[in-house]
């Protein structure tokens, strides 16, 4: 796959701009899947998350998030927390093996590490430890489904809103699909039968997102460099989950294919609303913040946050 996946989150009123704004801390109470789907240190913050072909056999990253935009101090000193992952062609992190509680503490069990295996598209997930903790950060894996090879796109969203991360899809007919998470880790029981989301294929979209409860879509073109994303409608409906009130995000030309080689999400700033994440042709990383639903512009200008990523070939 040629892009990392993502979600925009966007208050669909003023009101909700005001809500949850900052990272959480410590015994705050957080709607699980909100918080913890991108968080992989335990302290509230989303991570960041990235393959490294080259090294130990495709070396596996994290590097923290600081909480603050602050340009090359905005992702921290990185933890390799895997070797030997070439095997795998997609990898994500979700709330996969949580309790059933649908609201819980930041100080409750971080993401777990899902990934797909190139030889015969099964889908794993690594049960976070609880900390992290070098190569011992993720336990070994737990296989929950099968011959995933079939879909061209894979991402993690609490499309259903029960607090656990969902599996979404778009297969080679440009169908998107939803495979629910039935609310127990049992390996292959733990996804239920999927249910259509209608069809399209945006190069990517739907990602848990941090101040609304349930994740919106985002989508963007590289051939165009335009971007969109329309609101869930906070009611799993099948093909009606997301409604009508779609705005664009960034006008054409603005993450078109010569300035841009991967786009994926993440908050960034630590104010409750997911960033774009883009890595130029040139192993540049910069952020653009996401101002708001109703802001004009809707990003801010970029934030140069690393170099040299062109050694990398997956980031989440």
């Amino acid at each position: 796959m040629a892009l990392g996946a993502g979600l925009l989150a966007v208050p669909t009123s003023s009101a909700a701009l005001a809500e949850d704004v900052g990272p959480a801390v410590a015994g705050d109470t957080v709607q699980r899947s909100a918080t913890h789907s991108h968080d992989l240190t335990g302290d509230g913050v989303p991570d960041l998350l990235s393959r490294q072909p080259g090294l130990d056999g495709g070396s596996l990253w994290v590097y923290p998030g600081s909480g603050a935009l602050q340009g090359m101090t905005t992702f921290q000193a990185r933890t390799e927390v895997m070797k030997n992952f070439n095997g795998y062609n997609w990898v994500g992190v979700a709330e996969m093996t949580g309790d059933t509680e649908e609201y819980e503490t930041v100080s409750e069990q971080p993401a777990d590490l899902v990934a797909r295996r190139e030889t015969d598209g099964a889908l794993f997930v690594f049960p976070h430890s609880g900390r992290l903790n070098g190569l011992s950060t993720f336990g070994a894996p737990v296989q929950i489904g099968k011959s995933f090879n079939s879909q061209v796109w894979i991402t993690l969203a609490d499309v259903t809103a029960d607090g656990f991360d969902d599996v979404v899809t778009i297969d080679a007919q440009d169908y998107r699909w939803v495979y629910p998470h039935k609310g127990t880790f049992k390996p292959l029981d733990t996804l239920g039968a999927r249910v259509g989301l209608g069809r399209g294929r945006p190069l990517w979209e739907l990602r848990p997102n941090w101040s609304r409860e349930n994740p919106d879509m985002a989508a963007a073109s590289l051939a165009t460099g335009e971007m969109y994303a329309c609101a869930h409608t906070n009611t799993f409906k099948g093909e009606n989950t997301y409604g009508t009130d779609c705005r664009t995000i960034a006008p054409v030309g603005t993450f078109a294919n010569p300035t841009t080689s991967w786009l994926s999400l993440i908050d960034a700033d630590g104010d409750g609303d997911e960033d774009i994440l883009k890595r130029q042709p040139d192993g540049n990383l910069y952020v653009y913040r996401f101002n708001g639903w109703y802001s004009n512009p809707m990003l801010a200008p970029p934030v140069q946050v690393g170099r040299s990523w062109n050694s990398m070939d997956l980031m989440t």
